[in-house]
């Protein structure tokens, strides 16, 4: 592989990680038990056993990670939280799915006449045209905001969607097993009559018949389940 063909490395592991070794693990649980059994205020622990103190839990709404924020709550941000101007009314939590549809109607409407004036002010003024892009970018950004707040729906349609093709798939594996074990019963069956028509001078089997028979069609069933 060419070392030129890749453009970024995964980041080294942060040094203190060969703090973490089974002895030092076992000190710190020491440790705690100390600490909790003392009366005085807690003390951070000695050495480099203070590196296996796992963070506090950070406050607010939100922390910076690999260059963005991103929210303690799993929800889509608001257009304002993101720092855009949102065109509809309505917040994100009171909007219903008929007024979302309504909404992007309107916007698709808006996108268009704002397309047909960008094409005016290029045609009369071109130094203008900026002004219409920033108009179209902040319609097209709320546009996908709306559609971004339908993937909730999508996620559930598509786990309902794979859950009955699961379904389908395991009624019709059964359906065969079914199909294939009824052919062995058939089969198992006419073996049988064969046996027992193989000898037709014969009227009434003697008691030393019978044991071979019922061998001969024990062999012919366990040789059936073995080809399964």
């Amino acid at each position: 592989m060419n070392d030129n063909d890749i453009s970024s490395l995964y980041p080294p592991p942060p040094p203190y990680y060969k703090y973490f070794t089974k002895e030092n693990i076992a000190r710190f649980n020491e440790w705690k038990k100390q600490e909790a059994q003392a009366q005085d205020e807690p003390l951070a622990p000695p050495g480099e056993l203070k590196l296996l103190v796992p963070p506090q839990v950070p406050s607010g709404t939100h922390y910076r990670g690999y260059g963005n924020l991103w929210l303690f709550e799993e929800k889509l941000p608001s257009l304002k939280d993101s720092g855009w101007k949102q065109l509809y009314t309505d917040d994100d939590d009171t909007i219903s799915s008929k007024q979302k549809i309504e909404e992007l109607h309107k916007l698709m409407d808006s996108l268009l006449v704002n397309f047909l004036e960008l094409i005016g002010v290029m045609s009369v003024n071109p130094s203008e045209f900026h002004l219409k892009i920033e108009d179209l970018k902040l319609i097209l950004i709320n546009i996908n905001h709306l559609l971004n707040s339908y993937r909730p729906h999508q996620t559930r349609e598509t786990l309902i969607m794979l859950l009955r093709k699961q379904i389908e798939s395991k009624k019709k594996d059964i359906t065969e097993i079914e199909d294939t074990s009824n052919k062995i019963k058939q089969k198992i069956a006419s073996l049988v009559d064969s046996i027992k028509v193989s000898e037709p001078g014969d009227q009434h089997l003697t008691e030393s018949t019978q044991p071979k028979e019922s061998l001969q069609v024990q062999l012919i069933e366990d040789n059936l389940l073995a080809g399964l």
